[in-house]
């Protein structure tokens, strides 16, 4: 480093050094002075922390030295190398240039293992609401409650999704694929576009079966915003009353759709408030968050900057006035308004339930394409008066009866929207016990209290005990493939069996099967940082490692594999060879990339020309280089 360069970047601590001693030397008050020195003294150590970080440690003098003392090697044509030549020749400006790059890098990766550690299974959880584990136990007046009531009626709102949304299936796997939507977002399923942990969709999401989008749309409405915003508005404001499947359907729709700004204005700051501290509530209590904090909170933050429609809908107007607001939101383009009518259209009756059910994929777009997709087919009136158009109703049930396409091509023969609702699911719609009231038996399991077999994917023999019912239908349906219905039940049994962790490594085995992964790492961290049940800890690294592994994480994934031989799982051997492997080749090619972008730096510094590099003389040149 040059001597003119260092006294420069020496200098600040320096003058802070000096001005302690004249302090300490001065006639001032005992205390004044030992202020005065304590001061300097924290300036002068931040200042030379500063320098020796960024301008002058040994890290930078040794690569000084290296590079100054560099051989300069030869290219296939026998000239000397470029790089080698700048790196000799400028051995101070090429330390600092890739100090600095490392400097980046060591602080990029250190945020991001920070961020990580979230998702390690050695760390707790964020906190997670796992619905189907409330609904047997849920507590009166409370989320978990309301939740009960509403559960029946989300097959409906599935439903209504599904007709209004683009379903992408893979003709040869029948597995549905990832695609984009009409504004550009990643989707898949029935219009999901993040998955559980808030990971959004993209172009590389692993297809997922029906069961799979049916029960990603469920964990939308229940987990999601929508049912936890209808819950807020009818416990907070006094005449909002959800008692019909209708009004519920109606609100739900519009609520996965628009978030509140259809019943206020989002900006408001009562809304932003409000929402902000019952979202904290809700993360402190989950499903078990009281009515009466939910009161507070309006009370404390009221609905005052209504909408059109949140005023009919707040101050229980009629079901045609209601459905007439919805005509003035009819910004966004053709789509949202046929979904705008489609909803007044279950809010008075002439679209029911059932009809939705029976309409064919995409049936609902394709009706819009039909009769010329004009917003002003849809509603009637001035932009204050608007009312949906009833007459066009009559059309859609004709319309239903025999269905074709924008191009005249008849949809009878084309799926229906119900043909994509797990069958055991349909059979109790198609009885009527999907209205709003109690679950009668959709989800309702009877449970049991003894659960032996372990996980299958532990190197261990099963034992089960036959005589638990429950169970042994449980695994059977997993041995078949069947893991929904296996899932089912086995969080059914969990509720009677919450620290089993024999029960949580089946469980987690089963997400992983549904490529539920999120769900199966946070069924392994249970047992691993709650229940601390050692015998269970193999299985659960195992299931932890697979779900990591399908992740992409394959570090992760090869802790927790090493972890899981470490507890005895011997046959686990195999996977950390195979991800050791997989982890290889991914580090290669990183390194292959690196290099990459070392070379075209170096030809970007060698088109400046020299010219700009005498201009850095100043800073740093390696004539005046010292040891």
């Amino acid at each position: 480093m040059s001597e003119k360069f260092r006294k420069v970047v020496n200098a600040p601590h320096r003058a802070m050094g000096k001005l302690k001693k004249k302090i300490a030397q001065s006639d001032a008050k005992d205390f004044a002075r030992k202020t005065g020195m304590t001061t300097t003294a924290l300036f002068q150590f931040l200042l030379w922390a500063t320098k020796y970080v960024t301008l002058d440690n040994h890290a930078l003098r040794a690569m000084e030295r290296g590079f100054a003392n560099k051989k300069i090697g030869k290219n296939k044509k026998g000239e000397n190398k470029k790089l080698d030549e700048i790196l000799k020749k400028y051995p101070n400006l090429s330390s600092h240039l890739l100090y600095y790059l490392m400097f980046a890098i060591t602080t990029m990766g250190g945020i991001k293992i920070a961020k990580d550690k979230s998702d390690d299974i050695a760390y707790a959880p964020p906190p997670e609401i796992h619905i189907e584990q409330t609904t047997q136990q849920a507590q009166p007046n409370t989320y978990g409650a309301y939740l009960e009531r509403m559960r029946p009626i989300t097959p409906f709102l599935i439903a209504d999704l599904i007709s209004k949304e683009g379903v992408v299936i893979d003709k040869k796997t029948g597995l549905h694929k990832p695609y984009k939507d009409s504004r550009g977002i990643w989707t898949i399923g029935f219009g999901s576009t993040v998955l559980p942990g808030g990971i959004s969709v993209t172009k590389d999401t692993k297809p997922i079966t029906t069961e799979r989008a049916y029960e990603l749309a469920r964990w939308h409405l229940e987990n999601g915003e929508t049912y936890f915003i209808m819950y807020c508005y009818q416990v907070g404001v006094d005449k909002v009353d959800i008692n019909t499947t209708k009004q519920a359907l109606l609100m739900a729709s519009v609520i996965y759709n628009t978030g509140t700004k259809i019943i206020e204005k989002p900006n408001d700051k009562n809304n932003r408030k409000r929402f902000e501290l019952l979202r904290q509530d809700f993360k402190k209590y989950g499903v078990n968050m009281p009515d009466s904090l939910v009161r507070a909170r309006f009370a404390q933050y009221p609905v005052v900057a209504e909408t059109s429609f949140g005023r009919a809908w707040l101050h229980g107007k009629s079901a045609k006035t209601v459905a007439g607001r919805l005509g003035n939101f009819l910004a966004g383009g053709p789509g949202i308004s046929w979904r705008r009518w489609a909803e007044a259209g279950v809010m008075t009756g002439d679209i029911t339930p059932q009809m939705l059910m029976n309409c064919p994929m995409g049936g609902l777009y394709e009706f819009y394409k039909c009769v010329g997709g004009k917003n002003a087919r849809f509603f009637v009136g001035d932009e204050e008066h608007r009312s949906a158009n009833r007459q066009l109703y009559a059309e859609f049930h004709k319309w239903l009866k025999n269905p074709v396409d924008h191009n005249g091509d008849s949809m009878a023969n084309a799926p229906k929207v119900k043909d994509y609702l797990p069958k055991e699911v349909l059979a109790v719609c198609e009885n009527g016990k999907c209205e709003l009231g109690p679950a009668q038996g959709l989800y309702a399991e009877q449970t049991s209290s003894k659960f032996t077999l372990l996980s299958e994917n532990i190197d261990a023999a099963p034992v089960a005990d036959v005589s638990d019912d429950m169970y042994a239908s449980a695994n059977a349906a997993y041995k078949k493939g069947d893991y929904q219905v296996a899932l089912k039940k086995y969080l059914s049994l969990q509720k009677s069996e919450p620290d089993n962790a024999a029960l949580r490594n089946d469980i987690a085995a089963t997400y992983n099967k549904m490529a539920m992964y999120d769900m199966a790492i946070d069924q392994a961290r249970q047992i691993i940082t709650r229940i601390k049940d050692k015998k269970q800890y193999a299985a659960a690294y195992y299931n932890a490692g697979v779900a990591y592994e399908q992740k992409g994480d394959l570090q992760k994934a090869l802790a927790n594999y090493k972890l899981a031989l470490a507890n005895g799982n011997k046959r686990v051997q195999s996977d950390i060879t195979r991800v050791t492997g997989l982890a290889q080749i991914g580090n290669a090619k990183n390194a292959k990339l690196k290099r990459f972008a070392f070379n075209v730096g170096a030809e970007k510094m060698k088109k400046t020309g020299r010219a700009k590099m005498r201009n850095m003389h100043d800073f740093a040149t390696h004539d005046d280089y010292t040891a």
